[in-house]
Formats: C-alpha cells, structure tokens, sequence
C-alpha cells in the first residue's frame, strides 16, 4: 500500500512537490491542502499582469488548475486550512473554510510548504487613513486591480522588488506614484551605486521618492514620515517585505534555523521524523558560506518543492544550495545579482576586491547597445569570483546567468577572460563585459598584492 502524502500549501514549492511525487509515484496517495481557492500561480508575474490584464489575463498566471491536479489522481482541497499538526500520532487537523466543517486526516509524511506573509506596517492607522494594500497573492492582485480604478495617488511603502515592479504598473496606468524607503536608498541590498542607477531611472519616469525615511502615521489621507513630511494618498501599498510563516511548524515541535525560517536537511527534512518543508518557508544554505540563508524566491520554492516530491515518493535527491541570484525590471532597466557583496564577502572571511566596471552591451556601433553597469567581488587570495551585481538596459539577464554558472562551478578571475562565449556585434562585443571584468579583475588582484594593500577600485571600459 503507498504511504500517505499530505503537503500543506499549493502555491511554489507544494504544488511542485505534488508533481513532482505523482511523477515518481503515479500511485502515491497525495493530498494536498492550499488555504487560498488558487494554487500554482506565479505570484512574481502578478505585478505585470496588473499593468497589462489584456495581454496578461489572470488564468495565465496559474500554472496548473486544481481540476488538472485532480485529473491526475491528486486530492487537491481548496479553501481547506490546516489548523493543527499531531507529529506524534501523525494527524493533521483541517478545516474546510467553505462549510466551516473540521475533520483529520492521517499521514505517512508530510511536507510543510506554507509559504511567507507579509510583514506587519509599524505605523498608527487612522480611521480616516487611505486604504491599505498587499500584494502577495492572487486574491490581493483581484483586489488591487478593483482599487487601482479611479484613484489619482498611489504611495508605495517599500523600495524592494515588488515595490518597484508596482512603481512601474502604477506609472503604466497613468496614477502619480510617491515610494518610500526606509533605507538610505532604494534594493538596499545592492550596493549604493546600483540603487543610484535605479533611483535616476524612478526620477526619470516620474516616481517621487522618499528614502531614509520612516512611516510613523497614515491619517486623513496622508502618509507622514518621520522627518516630518506628509504624501497625499487616495491609497497606499504597503511592500514593506515579508517574513516566514513557520507558526503551524513550531506549533507541531519543527526547528527553526538562525534565520527564523524553519531549519531543514539538504533533503528538505525537518527534525520532526517524517516531516519535510521547502520553500519560502525555510531556510538554505548559501554555497560559498555554508552558512543558513532565508531567500525567498520563486525558482528556490521550486527547486526545493522537486527535492522534497521526490524524497517523498521514495526517491534519494538533495538541495545543494544558493547562490542568491535574483534578477527584476525596473521600467527600461534591468537589475541583477548572484552571489556575494564586498560586505557579505567580508563577513564569511574572504579577503575581497571590488572592481565596478562600465562595457557597453554590446558592439559600440550597434544601435541597442547600451552601458552594462557590473560591481563585481573576488577574492584576493584565491582570485575565486565571489558575486556580481549589473544593473543596464540591456544583457542583463545574460550576464548575471554566465556569472552565476561561473561562481557555480568555482571559476576565478583568470577563468573569466579564456570563456568560449558567443560573438558577433548585434549580440556581443569582441570581448564580452564577463571576458572583460575578468581582465580588469586580475589586472587589480595583481595590483593590491603589489602594493600589498587592498584598496576599492573601478574600471570603465
């Protein structure tokens, strides 16, 4: 008789968990229970289907449709949560939220999959205060898309990614935009001269920015920050970041990691026997570290949703890590990173040089060609490449991904400029930006180690 496989959450990691068991085990017995009435959907594209619901209608942000689950012999609830989890008598106990009716179901293994929620607004709401929004979910996009209609202001409280995708939807629809970020400057975790970039790009397009500020009250109407300033808002999206939900975890005797994320083998398990988490949820390890990581981020939720479904089934795979690499739009721009920062680096114990390089996309002459703006970290001793940011119009996504396989496969600086990578002026220039940081790279290496120092420095090429 095959175990019983209940997986709580269907978004990222549970429904790929889901798949990916039925694959190894058409005969698996799987249950899965998602608390929203929507599951697999792309939440990352929520953002863009916003701004365009014409070209990007809501059905084809869902990747696989509950009935679809069901077709294939998967017992996927809806509207169903998890209320309790019994560890020790294996036993889940559920309550359908359509009929209000509580049952339990008992299990083999179960995966936790619960995803993250967002992070609570620290500030006094008033009752005349304008409407307060998130966007998280599927149901958050339906509603945001109703309140969008017939508003002139929308502020933004949060300058991260899905603070700045929104900036762009917003400015899309017309609306006049103000975004505030409590940091000094907006993607606080890239460095200032990438966020610079950014921020001329958000000023560009008409965005008012409001960093290094702090929300202290929403009240008739108006944001007011602590410096003092007030922001009309006819409605305000708090983008304020978000946090692990790890309640039903901890409540069942589950782990938490360094991080507050629920702490998991490399083979998604927990420390509770039988139990299994992956995605937002959880925590990772970060390959050049070793140390635990949380990062919250669709493809991880996937990856780890496959690790954990195979686990399950009975199969043997392991979740080898992260390197961080992330990559969003910002109007014309492009903004990426993988791996580790001059600060991170330091932090772990390497002995690291930054070098920001300037390349242009592609051959000079060729009218798409634009400026590649890359920050790029190595390590002194080794000369092993340790992170990149790049920030540009274009070649983006195709630099960070070369750079990212790079630091995957333990190249150093010297490796950079003998890579065999695709040329001819409409896609490269001679030497493509990654062949050309890694001359600069080592030509500063060589540099610091004879002035036995290990000074900041930056190229333009």
């Amino acid at each position: 008789m095959s175990d019983r496989l209940i997986i709580v959450g269907g978004v990222a990691a549970g429904a790929k968990a889901a798949a990916t068991a039925h694959r190894r085990n058409p005969a698996a017995n799987i249950l899965v229970l998602q608390e929203e009435a929507d599951i697999s959907y792309s939440s990352c594209g929520l953002p863009y289907h916003l701004a365009a619901p014409e070209d990007i209608p809501r059905r084809k942000l869902i990747a696989r449709t509950a009935e679809a689950f069901r077709a294939d012999g998967i017992d996927m609830r809806t509207r169903h949560h998890v209320e309790e989890i019994d560890a020790k008598r294996a036993i889940v106990t559920i309550r359908d939220l359509n009929s209000a009716r509580t049952y339990a179901e008992s299990y083999d293994k179960l995966l936790i999959a619960t995803g993250a929620q967002a992070s609570s607004l620290k500030a006094a709401v008033s009752p005349t205060a304008p409407p307060i929004v998130q966007l998280r979910t599927l149901a958050d996009a339906d509603h945001l898309s109703k309140r969008l209609t017939g508003i002139r202001k929308l502020v933004i409280l949060g300058g991260g990614y899905i603070g700045l995708e929104m900036a762009e939807t917003a400015k899309k629809l017309g609306l006049d935009v103000a975004l505030v970020e409590m940091a000094p400057h907006v993607i606080p975790g890239f460095d200032e001269g990438v966020a610079q970039v950014v921020e001329a790009e958000l000023r560009k397009h008409g965005v008012e920015l409001f960093s290094g500020a702090r929300v202290v009250e929403l009240d008739g109407g108006l944001v007011v920050l602590d410096n003092g300033t007030s922001i009309p808002a006819d409605l305000v999206l708090a983008a304020t970041g978000v946090r692990p939900s790890t309640a039903l975890a901890t409540s069942a005797g589950v782990d938490l990691g360094a991080t507050g994320a629920i702490a998991v083998s490399p083979q998604m398990e927990t420390n509770v026997e039988h139990v299994y988490a992956a995605g937002d949820c959880v925590e990772a390890r970060h390959v050049l570290t070793n140390r635990p990581v949380w990062m919250p981020l669709g493809d991880v939720a996937n990856r780890q949703g496959r690790v954990a479904g195979i686990n399950m089934a009975g199969g043997q795979a392991t979740f080898p890590g992260v390197l961080g690499t992330a990559i969003f739009r910002v109007f014309e721009l492009g903004v990426a990173r993988t791996g580790l920062g001059l600060a991170e680096a330091s932090a772990a114990g390497f002995l690291p040089v930054c070098e920001t390089i300037q390349a242009p996309s592609r051959a000079r002459y060729i009218r798409e060609s634009k400026t590649l703006q890359l920050h790029l970290t190595v390590d002194q001793r080794s000369g092993k490449l340790l992170g990149c940011q790049a920030v540009g119009e274009d070649a983006v996504d195709k630099t960070i991904d070369i750079l990212a396989t790079a630091i995957w496969g333990n190249l150093t600086a010297a490796d950079l400029f003998d890579l065999d990578l695709a040329y001819a002026p409409p896609f490269s220039p001679v030497l493509a930006p990654v062949q050309a940081a890694g001359e600069v790279l080592n030509k500063a290496i060589s540099a610091i180690r004879q002035s036995g120092g290990a000074p900041m420095l930056s190229g333009v090429l």
